[in-house]
């Protein structure tokens, strides 16, 4: 994904998360939409950015329960990719 794409990304969770009428997200959803934040204002190149985004497509893939692994390894790795 693009910077741009993980900013929508964000703007949906925040959406979501303001609907008091749907069930209020899993702690996944937040880490991710955590990662989805710190991507959206990087530069968008460089291995810590591809790698983070990488990890993060395979989190979100995988079923509730399954992610928190690769969502720990790819906000540690938004957080070193280049701004």
């Amino acid at each position: 994904m693009t910077p741009t794409q993980h900013g929508t990304a964000v703007t949906t969770f925040l959406t979501r998360e303001a609907d008091t009428s749907l069930t209020a997200p899993l702690d996944d959803e937040h880490l991710a939409a955590e990662i989805h934040a710190t991507l959206s204002v990087a530069a968008g190149t460089g291995t810590a950015y591809t790698t983070a985004d990488a990890l993060l497509a395979e989190a979100e893939a995988k079923p509730a329960g399954l992610r928190r692994r690769l969502l720990r390894l790819a906000r540690l790795h938004a957080l070193r990719a280049d701004r």
